[in-house]
């Protein structure tokens, strides 16, 4: 398996877990608005860690665009990545 294959496997995969934890994160928030929930302390947390898996999830994108970018720029070099 080629190394951009894997990256782009890492950033689908922190994808899908921000969508499920935010997901989560939007039924606790509404609860706790129409009351009975998680502490706020804990949705806090949670939402910390949220913003922590999309930064990973973003970061990991940028790896795979930054080694599309780079063959495409040493292409147009005439530098052969393999």
């Amino acid at each position: 398996m080629p190394k951009s294959d894997i990256w782009d496997l890492i950033a689908i995969f922190g994808q899908i877990v921000a969508y499920i934890l935010a997901i989560i994160l939007i039924i606790q928030i509404l609860r706790a608005i129409f009351g009975g929930t998680w502490e706020i302390e804990n949705i806090i947390l949670a939402l910390i860690i949220l913003n922590l898996t999309v930064t990973f999830g973003i970061s990991g994108y940028i790896i795979s665009l930054n080694n599309k970018i780079s063959g495409h720029i040493g292409w147009h070099r005439g530098i052969s990545n393999g």
